[in-house]
C-alpha cells in the first residue's frame, strides 16, 4: 500500500520533463514568429498566396524541430515512468509484505518475482503509451498555433490600423497566453503539465493496486485495508464509488466469502475510473488483518473533509494560476531578447512588466490563502522549469516598474 502523500509526490519527475519540454517547444515557436515577422512591413506586404506558402513552408520546419524535441523528451520519460513503476511496486508490497509474514507467510521479493514483474511491465508500457499519444498531437497543435496567429497578424498589418511593433507583441502575448495544451474527445483541455501529472501519477497508482492484488492472489489472502486520507472527494456525497470518503479507511473483502466485510469491488468501485485507482486518484490498498488499522477514518467527518477538500481544490487552482504566469513571462522574456525591432521590444516589455506585477498578486494571495485555511504552501508545486533566481529576479524587477508608472500615473 501506498501512503497518498507518495502518490502526490510520485509523478514530479515526469511532470518536471514534461515543463521542460513544453518551454523547448514555446521558445522555438516564438524564435520562429520572430524570424517570420521582424523580416519587416514591407516584406509581410506581398500577395496573399505567397505569403501563406511561405508561412505553411515555416510551419512545416517549425513542426520537424518540434518532433525532435519530443522526441528527445520521450526517451527521457519512459526511463522516469518506468522507474517511477518500479519505486511504486517495492514502496507498496513493503507493507503487504509485513502482513503476510506477521502471518507466517513467506513472500517473494519483487524484483526476483517474473509475475509481478510482468505486471509492472504491463502497467508501465500502459502509461508510457498514453503520454505518447498526447504527446504526437502536441507538434500538431504547436504547429496550428504557429499558422492562426500568423494569419492573424498578416491581416491587421494589411489593415493599417495599428503600429508594426503592437501587433507582433500582441501575437507574442497571445501565443504564450495560449501555450500547448491536450484537448480530449469531451472538450476539455489540460496543460501538458497537467495532462502529464494526472496520466504518470494514476498509472503509478494502478501499478501498485496491481501489484498488491496480484501478491494476495498468490497468498490467497482475502482481507484488504484501504487507505484513507483528510480532503477526499466526495462526488455526490453518496454512498457510491465516486464518494471516496465513504469508502476509504476500513476493511474489505477481496473475494467477497468473508461476509464480516464489504465487497471490495462492489464498495469502492475500483477498476473504474470514479473508484478507487481511478482518474488522479490518491488512496491505495493493501493486506489486512483486520485488526489494525492506522487510518482512523471514523474520525473524518464529513463536513471537516468537505472543507478541507474545497480548500485544497482552491489551493490547487491557485498554483496552476502561478505556474501559468511564469510560463507567460517566461516566454515574454525570451521574445524580449530575442526581439531586434525597438519597437516590439518595447511593447513585449510593457506586457512582462504587467504580468509580473500579476504573479507578485498572486504569490501574495496563496501565500495569504494557506494561511487562512492552515494549509502547507507547497513551494515545489510553484515551480516551473528553468525558472531560476535571474528569472525570478528579472520578473520582481518588472513588477517594480509597473508599480512605479501606475504610481506616478495617478499622481499626475
Amino acid at each position: 500500500m501506498l501512503t497518498p502523500e507518495y502518490l502526490q509526490h510520485a509523478a514530479e519527475g515526469a511532470e518536471a520533463i514534461t515543463e521542460d519540454l513544453h518551454n523547448r517547444i514555446m521558445r522555438k515557436i516564438v524564435k520562429a514568429i520572430l524570424t517570420r515577422m521582424e523580416r519587416g512591413e514591407n516584406y509581410m506586404l506581398t500577395a496573399a498566396d505567397k505569403w501563406r506558402i511561405e508561412a505553411l513552408q515555416e510551419a512545416g520546419y517549425l513542426l520537424e524541430d518540434i518532433q525532435k524535441e519530443i522526441a528527445k523528451a520521450t526517451n527521457q520519460q519512459l526511463s522516469e515512468i518506468k522507474s517511477a513503476c518500479v519505486d511504486a511496486g517495492i514502496q507498496t508490497l513493503k507493507w503487504d509484505d509485513a502482513v503476510y509474514k506477521a502471518a507466517g507467510l513467506v513472500p517473494t521479493p519483487l524484483l526476483l518475482s517474473p509475475t509481478l514483474m510482468r505486471v509492472l511491465e504491463r502497467d508501465y508500457k500502459a502509461t508510457a503509451g498514453t503520454w505518447r499519444n498526447f504527446t504526437r498531437t502536441t507538434a500538431e497543435e504547436a504547429q496550428r498555433l504557429f499558422i492562426n496567429e500568423l494569419d492573424s497578424a498578416y491581416h491587421r498589418v494589411l489593415s493599417g490600423g495599428e503600429s508594426y511593433g503592437a501587433v507582433v507583441a500582441d501575437l507574442i502575448e497571445k501565443v504564450s497566453e495560449e501555450g500547448l495544451t491536450v484537448k480530449y474527445p469531451t472538450g476539455y483541455r489540460q496543460s501538458l503539465e497537467s495532462a502529464t501529472m494526472t496520466i504518470v501519477r494514476t498509472g503509478i497508482a494502478q501499478a501498485a493496486c496491481d501489484v498488491s492484488e496480484t501478491r494476495m492472489e498468490e497468498m490467497d489472502w482475502d482481507i484488504i485495508l484501504v487507505s484513507a486520507h483528510v480532503g477526499a472527494r466526495t462526488g455526490d456525497g453518496g454512498q457510491n464509488p465516486g464518494n471516496h470518503l465513504w469508502w476509504q479507511g476500513r476493511f474489505y473483502s477481496r473475494t467477497g466469502k468473508n461476509k464480516k466485510y464489504p465487497n471490495f469491488y462492489e464498495v469502492t468501485g475500483y477498476g473504474t475510473g470514479e473508484g478507487l485507482g481511478g482518474w488522479n486518484c490518491r488512496h491505495s490498498f493493501g493486506s489486512g488483518d483486520g485488526k489494525n488499522n492506522p487510518f482512523d477514518a471514523k474520525n473524518i467527518s464529513y463536513a471537516d473533509n468537505r472543507k478541507v477538500e474545497e480548500a485544497q481544490k482552491r489551493q490547487r487552482l491557485l498554483e496552476r494560476r502561478i505556474r501559468n504566469s511564469k510560463r507567460q513571462i517566461q516566454t515574454l522574456q525570451y521574445a524580449i531578447d530575442n526581439a531586434s525591432d525597438d519597437e516590439t521590444k518595447s511593447k513585449l516589455q510593457s506586457r512582462t512588466e504587467q504580468k509580473a506585477n500579476l504573479l507578485s498578486k498572486q504569490n501574495k494571495a496563496y501565500r495569504k490563502f494557506c494561511e487562512d485555511n492552515n494549509l502547507r504552501p507547497y513551494d515545489e508545486r510553484l515551480k516551473i522549469a528553468h525558472w531560476d533566481r535571474k528569472q525570478a529576479a528579472r520578473a520582481a524587477a518588472d513588477a517594480r516598474r509597473y508599480q512605479k508608472r501606475k504610481k506616478e500615473k495617478a499622481d499626475d
